[in-house]
């Protein structure tokens, strides 16, 4: 093994230009310029990428489930914080980054953009199903008839004796 600390500043240099790093092609082989993709390669790369976008929430709908189902269902403040979070989030995404997200991958027609939107919604929606759910679970959500007491007004009796 060649000690660098003992080379002369000539033999370092050379030395240095004789070994390339592994994985490294180096400088010596010219590298082509990748051509430009086509009009259609960039419209399916387009649709692809709006597409998993729009599929993009269902793939916290696993999440939430876990995390609803690992905090049980007792009145304690970070199982209903974590719950209001799984309504707020998809609303806010829902009324603000609709238009927002699919603004630079808008395909050609308008059919499948307001599929891909319809989707998006549909997915946050199914996200908030979850934290709905759970709002029920936790007796938050009023359900029963015990639930609308204070609403309904006393049953009223007559005394009526019939005589025959």
């Amino acid at each position: 093994m060649v000690d660098s600390l003992t080379l002369s500043t000539v033999e370092r240099k050379q030395f240095k230009s004789d070994v390339s790093p592994l994985g490294f092609l180096g400088t010596s082989k010219k590298m082509t310029p990748k051509k430009p993709l086509s009009e259609t390669d960039l419209n399916s790369l387009k649709a692809k990428k709006a597409w998993e976008v729009a599929m993009g929430p269902a793939k916290s709908i696993p999440m939430n489930l876990i995390m609803g189902y690992m905090t049980g269902n007792s009145l304690q403040i970070i199982p209903i914080s974590m719950t209001f979070m799984m309504l707020l989030n998809p609303l806010k995404a829902i009324f603000t980054e609709t238009n927002r997200v699919f603004k630079g991958l808008e395909p050609q027609d308008q059919g499948t953009s307001l599929m891909l939107k319809f989707v998006f919604i549909i997915c946050q929606l199914a996200s908030m199903t979850i934290g709905i759910y759970k709002l029920f679970k936790m007796g938050l959500i009023p359900h029963s008839e015990a639930d609308w007491l204070s609403w309904l007004h006393p049953v009223q009796f007559e005394d009526r004796v019939q005589v025959l």
